[in-house]
């Protein structure tokens, strides 16, 4: 089993975050793929629907599709020594509060960036505008090529 962890690489906590994963010893394989690739919608057809801007996305390699905390949960699960926190925060006590802190750290990912490793203000605003700019292209593809019902 594969997993492809799909970030943000011009996020500096993401990159941190990808740095951290790929140190600690694995029971699962990740691959990390940048939410800039120009070729993520060729090796993920679709993916732009699952909003991939605005939470990590991870996709096994039988198509199995994890957004959010559970996605998170699944990179601790891939992990050797976090895989007992994964089954955790998994477990249905816990999760609404994994949820919550994942959403929270994801809405405010650039923000928490600038503030941890102390990202210049122009480079999060570059950051933020680019992000708005390929939010607002993903939108003009939906509404010029609606689904077809």
């Amino acid at each position: 089993m594969r997993l492809s962890v799909i970030y943000d690489a011009e996020c500096a906590l993401c990159r941190r975050c990808r740095d951290w994963l790929n140190l600690q010893p694995k029971w699962v394989a990740l691959d990390f793929v940048p939410l800039q690739s120009p070729d993520l919608p060729q090796r993920f057809p679709g993916i732009e629907t699952l909003a991939p801007h605005d939470q990590l996305l991870v996709v096994s390699d039988k198509g199995e599709v994890y957004r959010g905390s559970s996605a998170w949960i699944m990179c601790l699960y891939a992990s050797r020594d976090y895989r007992a926190w994964s089954q955790r925060l998994a477990h249905p006590a816990l999760r609404p509060w994994a949820q919550r802190v994942c959403e929270l750290v994801s809405q405010n990912r650039l923000q928490l960036s600038r503030w941890l490793f102390r990202q210049n203000l122009g480079e999060i605003n570059r950051t933020i505008a680019a992000r708005s700019a390929s939010v607002a292209q993903v939108e003009a593809m939906r509404i010029s090529h609606p689904a077809a019902s």
